[in-house]
């Protein structure tokens, strides 16, 4: 029986060698663009170094120092799985109390929440196409729809005072991480 060697044939076409020279290119520049800045360094700019530290330090490997392109994807991505967190326990407390006030100002913070959610989406698709003023921008518009619905009556005990305060954090975070993108720091 005899055995037959097959050679790989390689018959590359001018096409296909573009894209892989471009790949490669983009691949290795890419590589070697990732910014890293220290946790100590985004979480100066916070109106809570403290709570900014806390939060990045919860990011797997951020304490070694944090790439801003994959910082800013998990913290967006984050926000807004904690965002639709708390709507779902706004609409859980909407049906949960008798305090007429209470009521309308959880179906208020419904309405602020789902502009979060939207401004958040928008975040998103902002840093996909490398938009950094765009990323800031819509974290700004979430941040001041979290403030709206964080009015304090004495008699709210729920979590969503503390759930409020935690997202205003992060999407502080996202703002000074936008202005790291964008090379202003």
């Amino acid at each position: 029986m005899a055995h037959s060697i097959v050679k790989p044939s390689f018959n590359f076409t001018p096409i296909l060698l573009t894209f892989l020279i471009s790949f490669s290119i983009f691949s290795s520049s890419s590589l070697c663009s990732a910014r890293t800045v220290q946790i100590s360094d985004i979480c100066s700019k916070h109106p809570n170094p403290y709570n900014c530290a806390t939060i990045l330090n919860s990011v797997p490997g951020a304490t070694l120092g944090a790439d801003l392109t994959s910082l800013t994807k998990y913290i967006i991505l984050n926000a807004h799985v904690y965002a639709f967190d708390t709507i779902t326990l706004i609409h859980n407390l909407v049906g949960s109390t008798s305090d007429i006030q209470l009521k309308q100002r959880y179906q208020a913070c419904s309405m602020e929440y789902n502009d979060v959610l939207l401004s958040l989406s928008q975040a998103q698709q902002s840093f996909v196409s490398g938009d950094y003023r765009g990323i800031k921008s819509n974290a700004a518009t979430a941040l001041k729809d979290i403030q709206d619905c964080d009015w304090k009556p004495g008699s709210d005990h729920s979590d969503l005072p503390n759930k409020n305060k935690y997202l205003e954090d992060v999407t502080n975070i996202i703002i000074i991480l936008a202005d790291f993108l964008a090379g202003i720091y």
